[in-house]
């Protein structure tokens, strides 16, 4: 009885943790998504954003994704394993789905995403750039 009330419980948590985060990473798509949208769409109807807001979207910062704390020698944005692991869960879900550079296929396909990226960089090095692991991963099967 007691083992199978410890099992239980066990599993609920674990379940919980997992519900949390799945619904943390689908909120982080669908945000990152609109306010990637109205912000081209403010451009499409002619507003012309200052040359810092076109290379730097407002935006980005909020997701922690600030191109001038990770641009490499060659100024491209070109955050490493370290940053990686720094981030948060919604920071991680931007850059995966900036990336990309569509809709991703989904939260669970996002999830497993970001779990093969931080799968690398617990084996591997943290100097790697996070998109050339990140392309990796996507013919990794899940």
């Amino acid at each position: 009885m007691a083992l199978a009330l410890c099992t239980g419980v066990t599993c609920l948590a674990i379940g919980a943790t997992l519900l949390f985060e799945l619904s943390v990473i689908s909120r982080a798509i669908s945000d990152f998504r609109l306010e990637e949208a109205v912000e081209n769409a403010r451009i499409f109807r002619g507003e012309k954003p200052a040359t810092e807001d076109l290379l730097n979207p407002p935006y980005l910062k909020r997701y922690g994704l600030d191109p001038n704390l990770y641009t490499d020698k060659q100024g491209l944005l070109s955050p490493t394993g370290s940053d990686w692991q720094r981030w948060g869960i919604r920071t991680k879900v931007a850059a995966t789905v900036m990336w990309l550079g569509h809709d991703p296929p989904g939260t669970w396909w996002t999830f497993f995403q970001i779990r093969c990226v931080d799968r690398f960089y617990e084996a591997h090095r943290d100097s790697e750039p996070i998109v050339d692991v990140a392309d990796a991963c996507l013919g990794q099967p899940h």
